[in-house]
């Protein structure tokens, strides 16, 4: 199936990914859907459409996702962190399959130190009967907080609210909030438009080093309605800034991940002319380059998203073209920031989760160890952690 995307069309994209985030997450996680031809895949070709509502395009915006920041943008507002002392914060990751999740419950779990906290991190699995035994467990246990990561709260919402009614505060990361359970003085949402961010980086990328000529394959993650709403967000830069690039979507998930390989080969084969394949996540990259091989593909150029330092090291060696990352390390000083200010019933920030694109030509000095990525020194500097520390009152 072939649509065009346009502005409107993406608005409607969005609405219907609040509207139906259950929904789709039901079917995502147990979906079937290998090549482009059957119902769990589905491609869509971009068109000239009208100007993008980012305040900055082309290369000058490509040129700032390459650099680190000057300071990381941590609250100003000071809360007391310790009464979170002794306590213990559930993590539960949808799937830890993903290297970013592993970066995060490390920044996550010396945040809490900080603070006199443990942190038990649970492994959602990618399935709901998982994700469903993990905030049961946090529930059953007291914990201090319940923070899900890049799970929708449709696919857990009875324990969640479960939860809450039971004095517990709830975390959701990675995922564009629900209409159907707001915000509230027990629930917050922390770092919805990173996944969007990386994407948009993404396909800057693709358009300047394609020349505006690419064609454009991504294996796009269905683990809930947010990441399909990202590459909406991505689509929508080609659809502003290229109106000569193709852009074709191959759907892959968690649950089922032994259908990359044979998903995105069909893909390939169908269209011999596909000259860039994307990996929105890290954990897909493998099995990708994996169906780019026995496609018997040459000349393709490979990107992805979330990056760790394996996809960084990939980028550095030239295996990958381009990675972009999110401050994972920062975004678990931030969930404990969360935590300590629903517990304090203080109001919760909009916090800004930075995102950097990395190629080889703009590596730099950027040190490709994991003691640079688990420090965030590749996304700032590493003085957030003391930043942290004095608005918690335990520096």
């Amino acid at each position: 199936m072939t649509s065009t995307t346009t502005p409107v069309a993406w608005k409607r994209m969005r609405n219907w990914a609040f509207a139906t985030g259950l929904a789709l997450s039901g079917v995502a996680l147990s979906a079937c859907g290998s090549s482009s031809d059957d119902a769990g895949s589905d491609s869509s070709t971009t068109a000239a459409a009208s100007s993008s509502t980012d305040t900055s395009t082309g290369s000058d915006a490509l040129a700032d996702l390459t650099k680190p920041l000057d300071a990381y943008p941590v609250p100003t507002d000071a809360v007391d962190a310790k009464a979170l002392s002794g306590k213990t914060i559930y993590y539960i990751p949808i799937s830890q399959q993903a290297p970013q999740f592993s970066i995060t419950a490390k920044g996550l779990t010396a945040a809490a130190a900080k603070v006199g906290a443990k942190v038990q991190v649970c492994d959602g699995k990618g399935t709901p009967t998982d994700i469903g035994a993990c905030v049961g467990q946090a529930t059953s246990a007291k914990a201090a907080a319940i923070i899900v990561d890049a799970i929708p709260y449709g696919l857990a919402a009875n324990g969640l609210d479960a939860a809450q009614k039971a004095g517990i505060p709830v975390i959701v990361g990675n995922n564009i909030p629900d209409e159907a359970h707001p915000a509230s003085k027990t629930l917050a949402y922390v770092g919805p438009e990173a996944g969007g961010d990386m994407e948009k980086a993404l396909a800057r990328f693709v358009i300047a080093d394609s020349d505006g000529k690419a064609n454009l394959l991504i294996n796009a993650d269905t683990d809930g309605p947010s990441p399909l709403a990202w590459v909406k967000e991505g689509q929508q830069i080609f659809d502003d800034e290229c109106p000569d690039c193709k852009v074709a979507t191959n759907n892959v998930s968690s649950a089922n991940f032994n259908l990359v390989v044979p998903s995105t080969s069909s893909a390939l084969l169908k269209d011999p002319n596909i000259t860039y394949v994307q990996s929105q996540y890290e954990q897909f990259l493998q099995p990708t380059q994996t169906a780019i091989q026995q496609a018997s593909r040459t000349g393709i150029k490979v990107l992805d998203g979330a990056a760790g330092i394996a996809s960084v090291k990939a980028v550095e060696a030239g295996t990958l073209v381009a990675t972009a990352g999110q401050a994972s390390t920062y975004q678990g000083w931030v969930y404990l920031d969360a935590v300590a200010r629903l517990t304090a019933g203080s109001a919760v920030p909009d916090y800004t989760i930075p995102v950097r694109l990395f190629t080889k030509d703009t590596l730099g000095d950027t040190k490709v160890t994991e003691a640079a990525q688990d420090s965030g020194e590749w996304f700032g500097p590493t003085t957030f952690t003391d930043d942290f520390a004095k608005l918690w009152g335990v520096a």
